[in-house]
């Protein structure tokens, strides 16, 4: 079956899936989010997803020039190993995709995640995570990818208990490399770290810091973290999530700047809040969540108008009812 939709900013995956091993690179990374995006809340099996070439390469920051990159990328994905499960008495291993076709008469590339991922990307119902296409291919590097995907796990956790020891956590410094930047030998037939990020403090330079700084100024989270060693070996690390205020605050003044209607309407709705806002006086600890909270019941229809504000709501409703009826006529 062909899918031709276009993307959605929603993934879901399950947890699993997000602290499993794997090593791909940036492009490699932003693809499978792009393919997952794909996935409909109801489908049961994967489709073959077809896209045109040059949209790839857009969603990757790709240029034409870069096409038989894109081709080795694909390979390496039908190549690539994730252990999901690597243990005494269960090992479990799969690779993301099954089948690729580029279709170079109709710029067309088809393609479809292996079935063995199923359990991980459809229909799930528990232990699963959402996350933001928009978001991961805004981030420069797979590793602020891969850490937002642990970081997006955990505080969905912490938001259902409302637990605070929920956004502390912990790796063993080993198994943290492994998921991070450790790749499949073939050889040994085991997941290896590469010489560079052996060495904490390589590992911590490109890989903690470029991840704790991309998130602090992208992220709705960040993590802040320390060190647990024996003797003075680095043996694991210690992780505490913190909600990003600052970037949050920033969001939300430019979602104030693209979502309110401009002119009559804007107006009405800062002069609302206004009177709310005054009428409350010294009863408002912070005048910035106080206006947020209005904004967010603005944007779901449920701001209460007074009285004569709202006869000029309805007036101005009407007009817009009675606007959008006649592009429908004219179009």
């Amino acid at each position: 079956m062909d899918n031709n939709t276009g993307s959605t900013d929603l993934i879901v995956k399950d947890n699993r899936l997000i602290v499993s091993k794997y090593h791909l690179t940036l492009a490699q990374i932003k693809f499978i989010s792009f393919m997952s995006s794909q996935i409909k809340k109801d489908d049961k099996d994967f489709h073959i997803y077809s896209f045109r070439i040059n949209d790839i390469l857009d969603v990757l920051g790709m240029q034409r020039v870069h096409y038989k990159r894109l081709r080795i990328s694909l390979r390496e994905l039908m190549t690539k190993y994730i252990v999901l499960e690597d243990s005494e008495y269960d090992i479990k291993e799969t690779t993301f995709l099954s089948f690729f076709h580029i279709d170079k008469k109709h710029d067309l590339i088809n393609m479809r995640f292996d079935k063995s991922l199923k359990p991980f990307l459809l229909q799930l119902n528990k232990k699963f995570t959402k996350l933001s296409l928009n978001k991961i291919l805004r981030f420069n590097s797979q590793y602020t990818i891969r850490m937002y995907e642990i970081i997006e796990s955990k505080s969905t956790i912490y938001d259902a208990y409302k637990n605070i020891s929920l956004l502390k956590f912990e790796y063993e410094i080993d198994g943290f490399k492994e998921m991070m930047v450790g790749d499949y030998n073939y050889k040994s037939e085991q997941i290896e770290i590469p010489k560079s990020y052996r060495v904490y403090n390589n590992f911590k330079r490109k890989v903690l810091d470029i991840c704790y700084n991309e998130l602090k100024e992208k992220g709705d989270y960040y993590f802040e973290y320390e060190t647990i060693k024996t003797g003075r070996k680095v043996t694991a690390l210690r992780f505490t999530i913190h909600k990003n205020g600052e970037k949050i605050k920033k969001d939300f003044k430019e979602k104030k700047r693209q979502f309110l209607l401009k002119g009559e309407e804007k107006q009405l709705v800062a002069e609302q809040i206004k009177r709310m806002m005054a009428r409350q006086g010294d009863k408002i600890r912070d005048k910035f969540k106080y206006e947020q909270k209005m904004m967010q019941l603005y944007f779901r229809g449920e701001l209460k108008y007074d009285k004569d504000l709202q006869e000029v709501k309805d007036e101005l409703d009407k007009r817009a009812l009675a606007e959008m009826f006649n592009h429908k006529g004219n179009g």
